[in-house]
């Protein structure tokens, strides 16, 4: 994210802050050093590595580079051993985010009752997370007089990114309180919450943008669909209805990237991901480097999901 905030989840920030980390560097050896004082001082896996170890053999890997991006291979040797699949460094071009009018948006549709609304993960600058926020205002207006059942929250293919506009999106259903936080080893959570209809980090907002939907039946049941393809910032959201008695999950496992990301930017345009917290839901339960298992497994989870909020008292 471009706010100093708490942000974390593959490509995928669940939440994390931009932060510079180099003004500047002269050569590829104070990058390569600059790059791995980063990984040592933030990730929370930096106990598994020998530092001094590694730092000789990362320097003897890059003698005669001429360039940052021949330090690539010595920084990712050492993400390796951190043993953190939500760890990256991404090149320049990997970094960049992509054309505003290409992201994908959240949808809906509704049938007999039941709301969908299909949540994607979401890479983007502030132009992007402004069309994702008012893609989701679209979405939920043009179903919610025809969720007299409930809603589907489709979670399936929300891979990650930025977790705050999907959050915004969320918030009528989620409904305002605290949604859950991140835990850092040696510092107090950092709370994620819902107010006036938007997403919260502590007492900063997540976005600029407000969600003014509000639903002509607060509260309502909620069935969150999950699978494989939902990580990091999918699975923040995910997180973020745990705890809540009118919601139940169905489908498959999460990938098991429920941690949050800090973004350094370096000085060549590149980006280092360092996995520095771990998702915890609003009950207290941490999560982490594990999938998170459905409440009721299914092969067809829509299905299975429409069947049980139509089978709740309520259902006209």
């Amino acid at each position: 994210m471009r706010r100093a905030l708490a942000a974390a989840v593959g490509l995928v920030l669940l939440g994390a802050a931009l932060v510079a980390a180099q003004p500047s560097a002269p050569t590829p050896r104070t990058y390569l050093l600059g790059a791995l004082n980063l990984l040592r001082a933030h990730s929370i896996d930096r106990d598994r590595v020998d530092w001094p170890s590694a730092e000789d053999e990362a320097l003897r890997a890059v003698e005669g580079a001429s360039t940052f991006s021949e330090t690539y291979p010595a920084i990712q040797t050492v993400i390796a051993e951190l043993g953190n699949a939500h760890t990256k460094l991404l090149s320049p071009a990997q970094a960049r985010p992509p054309a505003v009018e290409t992201i994908e948006v959240p949808s809906s549709r509704a049938e007999n009752g039941v709301a969908v609304l299909a949540i994607p993960g979401l890479i983007a600058d502030a132009a992007g997370e402004r069309r994702c926020v008012e893609a989701g205002v679209a979405a939920l207006r043009a179903v919610e007089a025809r969720a007299s059942c409930g809603w589907i929250v489709d979670l399936r293919d929300d891979n990650g990114g930025d977790m705050w506009p999907m959050l915004t999106v969320l918030a009528p259903l989620l409904g305002d309180g605290i949604a859950g936080s991140l835990a850092e080893p040696g510092r107090a959570p950092r709370v994620w919450s819902v107010r006036d209809g938007r997403a919260w980090s502590g007492e900063s907002p997540g976005t600029d943008e407000v969600n003014p939907v509000r639903l002509s039946r607060p509260a309502p049941p909620v069935a969150v669909l999950t699978s494989r393809g939902t990580a990091s910032s999918g699975e923040a959201a995910l997180i973020a209805f745990r705890g809540l008695g009118r919601v139940a999950t169905f489908g498959g496992p999460t990938a098991g990237f429920a941690t949050g990301n800090v973004a350094f930017a370096l000085a060549d345009g590149a980006k280092l991901l360092v996995t520095s917290a771990v998702d915890v839901d609003r009950t207290g339960r941490a999560y982490g480097a594990r999938p998170i298992p459905p409440d009721f497994p299914a092969p067809d989870p829509e299905a299975s999901a429409g069947q049980w909020l139509r089978a709740r008292s309520g259902c006209a």
